[in-house]
């Protein structure tokens, strides 16, 4: 059994060619029992080419529903929704008209900058102290949080993916400064959750997003929820890595991951999980 909870098909525009039905194909051969697609929704800054477009959310729906009749995979249907704080009542209003399993908030445009690209990177924290940066990074994510949008929220490290270019020291807690903890608190608060995406494999950095040292942080406070999912942009990397992210949680000292449909969420033992997952 196996569950991939970040899944882009073609949608997102960064991910031409991952049809749904190949994945379903793809899902079965790998043994897999239930996927989610988070295909991507920028409604502003630079990169919404990569979006949906919102007239085509009907489509994607339908879409995934028709494939769900032909295969024995479990397909929930969602979106990784990028969080621009001005548009929070326009994102509330899409996501409340759609009946999706589950929603997944992500930071990658900060102040104007794409921190997921090397040159928006190098240049965002280029300007500033290592510090400061940080917590104007986890000043928008607990604003995030706190916008009741997402049931959990993708890659909470995400930055570190070029990081390493301005920075080459290994991060500590103490760089992070206090905007990560209010930010954490706020997901205890909110009941929003942390996924551990093991994407940092394929990004070069060769680790999962969050560290083990922040999902310790985010275990030691309090946050329950925790998901899975490869963020797979190409059809034959889906479930890629995801024993790296079991490997993360049990070493965080989490005993369980969660799923979703129709945005709750269900608990699910790591140990049974982990049993029927083959590195």
């Amino acid at each position: 059994m196996r569950k991939d909870f970040h899944v882009h098909e073609s949608h997102s525009r960064d991910a031409p060619g991952a049809l749904v039905e190949e994945y379903c194909r793809e899902a079965e051969i790998k043994g897999m029992d239930e996927i989610c697609f988070t295909t991507h929704l920028i409604i502003s800054g630079p990169d919404t080419s990569n979006s949906i477009e919102v007239g085509e959310i009907p489509e994607y729906l339908e879409e995934v529903e028709r494939a769900q009749s032909s295969t024995n995979v479990k397909l929930r249907v969602g979106l990784e929704v990028d969080y621009f704080p001005e548009e929070e009542r326009r994102l509330e209003s899409l996501l409340d008209e759609y009946p999706f399993d589950f929603i997944l908030g992500s930071l990658h445009y900060i102040r104007g900058y794409d921190i997921g690209a090397m040159e928006g990177s190098m240049a965002f924290f280029g300007k500033r102290s290592l510090r400061e940066a940080l917590n104007i990074y986890y000043t928008d994510w607990k604003l995030a949080v706190e916008s009741g949008l997402f049931d959990v929220m993708a890659h909470p490290d995400y930055f570190r993916k070029y990081l390493h270019y301005t920075i080459p020291e290994p991060l500590t807690l103490e760089d992070y400064g206090s905007m990560l903890f209010e930010a954490v608190e706020s997901m205890v608060s909110y009941g929003v959750g942390v996924e551990v995406n093991p994407s940092g494999y394929r990004h070069g950095i060769g680790d999962c997003y969050p560290s083990l040292e922040l999902l310790g942080v985010m275990k030691d406070w309090g946050i329950g929820t925790v998901t899975v999912g490869s963020d797979s942009h190409r059809v034959e990397d889906l479930g890629s890595r995801l024993e790296k992210a079991v490997a993360r949680l049990r070493s965080a000292s989490y005993e369980h991951i969660c799923t979703f449909e129709k945005r709750r969420n269900r608990v699910l033992s790591l140990d049974e999980v982990c049993s029927l997952i083959n590195p």
